[in-house]
């Protein structure tokens, strides 16, 4: 019983961010991403991996591009060894180009470092809080004066898995339910994102491959010259590959 209670406060917290999210709609727009992401096993304990993918948005304001490389440590447990759970130290870094229709294009380079804990991490069900801390420069390409920014950003998901248990045509399946919050300690000049809510459907095709279609809504600053209240839907489409 006490785990249905710790699932149900997960999924009322992040109903209710994505409600708060959604009060906040002054600007509506449209984004599309897609990506593609790479990773392997350097050891027992040690993943590299690389992304690498194309953004847009609508009414048409900008196109971004971007290659991010990342290395993934698996924490080994040290307590309460029998429960289903997982640790992880992240860092990495992104290296980001902006072509603004409007205004300077941008060239950002974000090295970060993060921690992710997925508790419980069970066969039908992973709840993952994952936390991050952002070191970003932001270039303008005309005069290549360097703008600093720093942020925290928290991404708590819950993530169904289907395994044909109960469903065989479902096999492989899963379904994604996720809030992102940031909080700028020092902003930059674009992109300084408030928060977003997303959800998805996914398919493993194998444990090589696997898809992910997500449909969300993104509060945000988008352009140069826009306020802090832009904010819209987002849809994305993302391919995972496992070497």
């Amino acid at each position: 019983m006490n785990s249905y209670k710790y699932i149900f406060i997960h999924i009322v917290f992040l109903l209710f961010g994505a409600y708060e999210l959604l009060a906040q709609n002054n600007e509506k727009t449209t984004q599309f991403w897609t990506d593609y992401n790479i990773s392997g096993k350097i050891n027992d304990r040690l993943t590299w991996g690389a992304g690498t993918g194309f953004r847009t948005i609508s009414p048409h304001q900008w196109n971004r591009i971007y290659i991010k490389p990342s290395v993934t440590y698996d924490w080994p447990r040290l307590i309460l060894k029998k429960m289903k759970y997982k640790e992880k130290l992240l860092a990495g870094a992104g290296v980001y180009y902006t072509d603004n229709k409007r205004a300077s294009d941008q060239l950002e380079i974000r090295p970060y470092q993060g921690y992710s804990l997925s508790a419980p991490n069970w066969d039908h069900l992973v709840i993952q809080h994952t936390f991050k801390l952002e070191e970003r420069f932001e270039i303008n390409v005309n005069d290549w004066i360097n703008t600093f920014g720093l942020r925290l950003r928290y991404k708590g998901q819950i993530t169904f898995r289907f395994k044909g248990d109960v469903w065989k045509k479902g096999n492989g399946f899963y379904i994604p339910a996720g809030i992102e919050l940031y909080w700028n300690l020092i902003g930059t000049k674009q992109f300084n994102d408030k928060g977003n809510f997303d959800i998805g459907i996914g398919k493993e095709f194998n444990p090589k491959w696997k898809a992910l279609i997500t449909f969300g809504y993104n509060y945000s600053r988008n352009g140069v010259d826009e306020s802090f209240d832009a904010s819209g839907m987002r849809w994305r489409f993302r391919l995972y590959h496992r070497l």
